[in-house]
């Protein structure tokens, strides 16, 4: 059943439950106040004329039934009478209503009862027992409260009315109410189903702050991380070709030297660098399929103590051999007190791949192959900065820098094809660190890399 079809259902099933108990408790507690009432009328009614009969000792009955006419409107199609205390009739009342009591009545009174009551078709009777200068008297009151009971009937029509037009409008109300509801699930629904593969675009979030908002959040942030993962993934091959271009071209360049080397020594130093490049590259595959694996659970990387001065000592060892020309600048600024504050948890393999990326590239754009290294810490984050002294970026390309396929005025003639900052990107935000892009106010290329120390 729809979400909407539920909340009318419920609506339209407990809304007049509820109102209907309502509006009952109202007509009978009002039923109950009327007879009480009307018996309390009735009492006065024989209990008044009890008095008059004994108080006023001059009047006759005569006189007395001609003020009880005066007064018959007082209680319609009343009849009294009342008894003395031996049970003989002293006084009845002139109209016409018959009054057939069963003597258990009398009897019960003078056993001991002090009021009775039931009913006798439409009428009420009511008797009780009447003390007057120590003496008791016994008096029977009968009459119909037909005023009661039209204002009762009344009531009825009221509340019958109010039932009707309150389902009207609560039926009008939770039409609307589930429409409102309903609406924006619906359409989260129906924009959810048409995503696919292809179709990762952010849902509509309502400007509502409720759960249908939140939960329209939380999906987009698992659109973005799935368009994160699948653009990598569909990007893996150009990855995996930028990364293993450079030491496949290094082991064949010196493949083709050692074929003209007739040294066996020369051989055996050979064998020894392919291997090395081998499993460089195997590294690089396996950091590759690292990035792919702890996307999906990112507390995987931190299993490892990294000190990141060796680290990069390493990296720029391995840049040496490629490119014999650069020179490195390293230096540890003065906030660093111990070695301890060097180390910061992750994956060495991977953090081993982002420096060496982003060293090469400082090596690739600096005018005169010159890189100067950084390394300080900073309130609990250990910072390397990287510089170098080529052509910088403008704004407009610093926005796209960690994107794949960038490639901005200053890569002319460069080699690459823009993948290499994304990966290094990927990493350092696995180890819930940050990498930017900022220009020097001596107009140098810097990038910073911050990484937490625990």
């Amino acid at each position: 059943m729809k979400l909407r079809n539920r909340i009318l259902l419920f609506f339209a099933g407990s809304f007049p439950v509820i109102l209907g108990i309502a509006l009952l408790a109202v007509y009978f507690s009002m039923a109950e106040y009327r007879e009480e009432e009307f018996l309390q009328r009735l009492k006065e009614k024989t209990t008044t004329t009890l008095r008059l009969l004994i108080d006023v000792q001059k009047i006759d009955h005569a006189l007395l039934r001609a003020l009880d006419e005066t007064t018959i409107n007082n209680l319609y199609d009343e009849k009294i009478l009342l008894f003395d205390s031996a049970g003989r009739t002293i006084y009845a009342s002139v109209d016409d209503t018959s009054v057939l009591f069963p003597l258990e009545v009398l009897k019960d009174l003078k056993g001991g009862r002090n009021e009775i009551f039931y009913r006798e078709g439409q009428y009420d009777v009511y008797a009780h027992v009447i003390e007057k200068d120590g003496e008791k008297f016994y008096a029977i009151g009968k009459a119909n409260d037909i005023y009661g009971k039209e204002k009762l009937r009344f009531l009825v029509w009221i509340l019958l009315g109010v039932f009707i037009i309150s389902v009207i409008l609560e039926a009008l109300i939770a039409l609307y109410l589930s429409r409102q509801i309903s609406q924006p699930i619906v359409r989260l629904t129906n924009e959810v189903s048409d995503k696919s593969i292809n179709n990762l675009t952010q849902v509509y979030v309502p400007s509502s702050r409720d759960e249908i908002a939140s939960l329209a959040n939380g999906f987009n942030t698992m659109l973005a991380r799935v368009e994160q993962s699948y653009s990598y993934q569909k990007n893996l091959i150009h990855h995996v070709s930028h990364e293993l271009k450079t030491p496949i071209a290094v082991l064949i360049s010196n493949i083709e030297r050692v074929l003209n080397e007739k040294d066996p020594q020369q051989w055996q130093e050979s064998l020894e660098f392919q291997k090395n490049g081998l499993m460089q590259m195997s590294t690089v595959v396996t950091t590759l399929l690292d990035i792919s694996k702890y996307e999906t659970d990112p507390a995987q990387v931190f299993t490892e103590s990294v000190r990141v001065d060796e680290l990069l000592f390493s990296c720029i060892e391995s840049l040496q051999t490629l490119s014999p020309a650069a020179r490195f600048e390293v230096a540890i600024h003065q906030s660093v007190n111990d070695a301890a504050e060097l180390t910061c948890p992750g994956n060495e393999r991977m953090l081993h791949i982002a420096f060496i990326n982003v060293l090469k590239n400082a090596i690739a754009y600096s005018g005169d192959e010159r890189v100067t290294v950084e390394v300080s810490a900073e309130k609990n984050f250990l910072q390397v900065l990287i510089d170098n002294n080529g052509a910088t970026l403008s704004q407009k390309e610093q926005s796209g820098l960690f994107t794949y396929f960038f490639r901005g005025q200053n890569s002319y003639k460069k080699i690459g094809i823009g993948l290499g900052l994304v990966m290094v990107s990927k990493i350092i935000r696995l180890h819930r660190g940050s990498i930017a892009y900022h220009v020097t106010e001596t107009g140098k290329n810097r990038f910073i890399i911050s990484l937490p120390q625990s």
